[in-house]
């Protein structure tokens, strides 16, 4: 029988049993808990997808001014929660987007990983003070990304302008106070008390 490493809650005690049992052994209620935990850990993912579509609503301005909010909410997650978006589920994010986006095939795939690891590295390295600090920090971050994206997509394929990446980097990082605002709210007042 398969084994299921993960842990359920029991539903009267509050406190988390280990699923070293078969799935069919454990009873209805930690089976649905152990089925809802693993939900849970698939939220994350739908959430940068859902952020990354927000580039797909069809505006016509005259240059690139619809923000990259994936790429900001992409850099919140490695810096504050990179435990409920890890590194390796960027790879299949990328894919979609790319797919999405219609991007020479790779390019995000290959772009939001090494831009998780780059944020995690170097706040691995540094002290984060204070939200402001965060924002600083995130310029570079948005703006190396958005050129690593544009350097991917002339390597993939057709030659494309630099303007569109600059400017939606700018008004990526216009708009990173209130994702960033938006994103501690909801851990704080959803993912924080579920997980509690």
């Amino acid at each position: 029988m398969p084994r299921c490493p993960a842990t359920a809650s029991s539903g009267r005690e509050g406190r988390m049993v280990k699923a070293d049992r078969p799935f069919r052994s454990l009873s209805t209620g930690e089976q649905v808990m152990l089925l809802v935990s693993g939900l849970f850990s698939v939220v994350p993912f739908l959430v940068a997808l859902l952020a990354f579509l927000i580039g797909t609503i069809p505006l016509f301005p005259p240059i690139a001014l619809v923000p990259n909010v994936g790429l900001v909410l992409m850099f919140l997650f490695a810096l504050y929660r990179p435990s409920q978006l890890p590194v390796w589920a960027a790879v299949p994010l990328g894919v979609a987007v790319d797919l999405l986006h219609s991007f020479p095939l790779g390019v995000h795939a290959v772009a939001l990983p090494l831009f998780m690891l780059a944020v995690q590295w170097v706040d691995s390295k540094t002290r984060r003070l204070h939200w402001f600090g965060d924002w600083l920090i995130s310029i570079p971050f948005i703006m190396a990304g958005q050129a690593l994206l544009w350097l991917l997509s002339i390597v993939a394929g057709p030659s494309v302008p630099l303007l569109p990446f600059l400017t939606q980097g700018l008004t990526s990082i216009a708009i990173f106070p209130f994702v960033a605002f938006l994103f501690v709210s909801v851990q704080r007042r959803f993912v924080d008390r579920i997980s509690s």
